[in-house]
Formats: C-alpha cells, structure tokens, sequence
C-alpha cells in the first residue's frame, strides 16, 4: 500500500510544539453507485443484485464488492416522494485497480448479460457515483 506522511503541529500557550512526520496506511479505495430502482421492479432488483454478487464472489474471489438495496439521499433522490435505490459497493487497493476490475467485468459475457437486465430494472440516469479512501 502506498504510505502518505502525515505531519501534525500543535500550537501552545508557551511556543509551537510540533510532532515527528510518520507514515500513515491509506485505507481501501471505495466506489459507489447509487440508481434509483424503476417502479415496481424491487423483486427483480434485488434478484439482480444476489445475481452480481454471486457472480463476482464465483469468478473474482479476491474481489470486494457488494449491491444492497434501499433509500439514500442523493441528487436524483426527491425528499418528497422518495423511491427505492440499488447501492453498488467496491473496495481497492488504488484506483487504478478499481478501473482494471472494471474493464476484466466489461469482458465478461456473464456480467454483460446482468448489465442488460439491469436496463428494464435500474433507472440509470438516476445514478450518482462517489469514490474516496475509508479512513483508517
């Protein structure tokens, strides 16, 4: 893992007392993608996601990735009349793994096939996306 120095400076009544630099892990990578679930479709949405799951967990074992479903707020999210998501979650080393496990996914004809379902399924232009580092 790639190590970041962390410096701190503590300032005192008496003077500035400063910290040694140490270096300090960076946690996992996380990507997340929240889309809105089409009306009347949670059934089918949450047999899709075991689907994923399933999938990623038989062909990919080392890989870190889970889809829940439920209410987020996000930007497509109206406070007023709120609507069911699909939460799809992965976890890193860097992002440059995030984006090779993207492409190997891209490649496979299985994961395709789900991607074609999720069309009738997922409201894609609901889909907001996040990534950051997990605090350690």
């Amino acid at each position: 893992m790639r190590n970041s120095i962390v410096a701190f400076a503590l300032l005192g009544v008496t003077g500035a007392v400063t910290a040694e630099a140490a270096p300090q892990d960076e946690g996992a990578f996380v990507f997340r993608r929240i889309c809105n679930i089409q009306p009347g479709q949670n059934a089918a949405a949450r047999a899709l996601a075991r689907d994923m799951v399933d999938l990623v967990q038989r062909n990919y074992p080392g890989a870190e990735m889970s889809v829940q479903t439920g209410r987020w707020m996000t930007g497509a999210q109206n406070i007023e009349r709120p609507v069911d998501q699909m939460l799809f979650s992965e976890r890193h080393a860097d992002p440059e793994m995030r984006q090779d496990f993207a492409e190997i996914l891209m490649g496979d004809d299985e994961f395709r096939a789900l991607q074609r379902e999720m069309l009738g399924v997922i409201d894609f232009v609901s889909c907001t996306e996040t990534q950051f580092r997990e605090r350690r």
